[in-house]
């Protein structure tokens, strides 16, 4: 047999040096808040191919028996089964023995090969066999053509030693497969390798692994693989992903299951026409850069996820290297290293809660290198991000813009609530718990004090003038002290002090650390809009929305006089206001 390659997972890790803390140790599986039940998310309910599929195949008559030893003609058309010299293939309709041996795979592959030849219809062969397959010194494989049901309610435990060889079950540039109730164990290359296929369904996959990569489905370097189902997969211990896809167009996930895998749960890389049911991942590449469910290498357009739960993975989840046209609805993301939004573009995460990541709750990046187009268009809403070690939600670049913060719940994230990088992000609608931060500012009169100094933001001598400047100042009762604050319907805001009349901007339309602010008449430019971003203790930084830096007292002076001017984010009490209505 010709040498199947090593297990080809993305070629994109994107792992990155975000995690500022480590995740808060290892969670038990039944540490989760939350059942673990498939179909109660909030995203849009999804026609499943699968359910027909499920009932026009045999799929339904297999699922009715998983005992060991020969059944009816009726169910199957060949069987494996422990006797004679270790295992035994028979064709039941002819009633032939067509192996008697001490070879698993081999024995596998002479019930496959005895159905009928140049069939148009499906056969079946059932494995109730269980046993070891033994080692091999090359690529060795249950090869399965088209019109193939291969149904295994037995085990078939691989056993290989050096580099892994073995492959379960096997099927390449054929049509209408079928794998079924599929238990595999140890150490294959693959349990189960699909390439450039067209109408396949896999069901009940259970794989308790200690190496190899679980599920691969790909069409790379050739045609796609298309028309795929995979109801359910429950992958354990595998060396690398658990359910892998390279070059898939169309298909249909239902519930998969990943504990403790050395890479992702499931990972689709340039596959576009997904839809996914439930991806239940734990402890995937804990420690690691990979995710409980990852797209990367231009996957999409047209992926939706109605469920994702991750609990201390490397990521939770993951999106990189050109992906697109990605919906993620119901999130359970808790104690994982990061969830990351990089290189992506027209994708959406709705609904559910990230706690406990030991970065920033969510991530929304683009690399420096232009191999992939940055990251815009992604609306981060409905989320509950509490008790993360960075940010709840980080923009950060280059070239990173558009995106949207939407009717979040942001609380106890060490870093603060959130932070943009691009001044036409949108920020708006986004709550704060209890005991944490202020919550949104609503339009109205205010005074605005400094956190450090307990000084007033103010126009300097009560200037009315435009091009006036802004500093701090002993509270004084006057009304250039005050600041009518109005929402501009983008979640930014204007500033106008009450005795001039003129608005609070960063003079010159200046980008850069030490600019001056002052108060000036409207323009329309974004220089005089500010984000009033919440830090989570409190207190509000006055975000401009131009430059993307902050009010600052210079100096972190605590005298009257102090001037203010604008200075990137560094977190300091200089640069944290609070905000008392008149």
């Amino acid at each position: 047999m010709t040498h199947d390659g090593s297990p080809q997972s993305g070629n994109d890790s994107g792992i990155d040096g975000e995690r500022s803390k480590s995740a808060d140790g290892a969670r038990s599986d039944g540490a989760r808040d939350r059942p673990a039940e498939a179909g109660d998310g909030a995203g849009p309910s999804v026609t499943r191919r699968r359910a027909l599929s499920v009932a026009g195949s045999s799929l339904v008559a297999g699922a009715l028996g998983s005992f060991v030893g020969t059944a009816s003609a009726s169910s199957h058309n060949a069987v494996v089964y422990n006797g004679g010299a270790g295992f035994v293939a028979e064709n039941v309709d002819s009633g032939t023995v067509v192996y008697d041996g001490t070879d698993f795979i081999a024995a596998i592959q002479a019930a496959v090969d005895s159905l009928t030849a140049g069939r148009t219809s499906k056969e079946k062969v059932r494995v109730d066999a269980t046993g070891d397959t033994g080692t091999a010194s090359s690529t060795k494989a249950v090869d399965l053509p088209s019109y193939t049901i291969l149904d295994v309610p037995g085990n078939i435990n691989v056993n290989d030693s050096g580099e892994p060889w073995i492959i379960p079950a096997r099927a390449q540039s054929v049509n209408d497969v079928e794998i079924q109730r599929f238990n595999v164990s140890g150490n294959p290359r693959y349990g189960i390798r699909i390439s450039h296929c067209d109408g396949v369904i896999l069901d009940d996959i259970n794989m308790s692994l200690s190496s190899g990569l679980g599920i691969r489905i790909d069409g790379r370097d050739g045609a796609d693989t298309t028309n795929v189902t995979l109801n359910s997969a429950n992958v354990s211990g595998s060396g690398t992903h658990a359910v892998e896809t390279y070059g898939v167009d169309t298909i249909d996930i239902g519930t998969v299951t990943a504990t403790d895998s050395g890479g992702c749960g499931l990972l689709l890389n340039d596959t576009a026409n997904a839809t996914v049911d439930f991806v239940d991942a734990t402890r995937c590449d804990q420690g690691g850069g990979y995710a409980g469910f990852r797209c990367a290498n231009d996957a999409g357009p047209n992926i939706t996820v109605n469920r994702v739960d991750a609990v201390d993975c490397g990521r939770g989840i993951f999106t990189v290297s050109g992906s697109s046209g990605i919906e993620i609805y119901d999130v359970y993301l808790d104690g994982n290293g990061g969830n990351l939004v990089q290189d992506t573009r027209d994708t959406t995460i709705s609904g559910g809660t990230i706690t406990n990541t030991g970065s920033s709750g969510i991530r929304l990046d683009s690399r420096d290198s232009d191999t992939h187009p940055y990251t815009r268009n992604v609306t981060v809403e409905n989320l509950t991000i509490e008790n993360n070690a960075g940010w709840g939600v980080y923009e950060t670049g280059p070239d990173t813009e558009s995106n949207a913060i939407l009717n979040n719940e942001i609380c106890g994230n060490d870093s603060g609530a959130v932070e943009t990088y691009a001044s036409n992000t949108t920020v708006s609608g986004n709550t704060y718990c209890s005991g944490g931060g202020g919550g949104a500012i609503s339009d109205g009169t205010y005074r605005i004090t400094n956190e450090n100094s307990g000084k007033l933001l103010e126009v300097a001598s009560a200037g009315t003038a435009a091009g006036d400047n802004v500093q701090q100042w002993s509270d004084n009762g006057g009304t250039h002290q005050q600041w009518d604050v109005t929402e501009n319907g983008d979640g930014t805001y204007t500033l106008t002090n009450v005795n001039s009349g003129l608005l609070l901007e960063v003079a010159g339309a200046g980008t850069a650390d030490g600019d001056n602010v002052q108060q000036y008449s409207d323009t329309g430019h974004a220089c005089q809009d500010w984000n009033i971003v919440d830090n989570g203790d409190g207190t509000y930084r006055l975000e401009n929305a131009h430059s993307g830096k902050v009010a600052d007292v210079d100096g972190a002076s605590t005298s009257d006089g102090a001037n203010v001017l604008q200075w990137s984010w560094n977190s300091g009490a200089n640069q944290k206001w609070t905000f008392d209505s008149v």
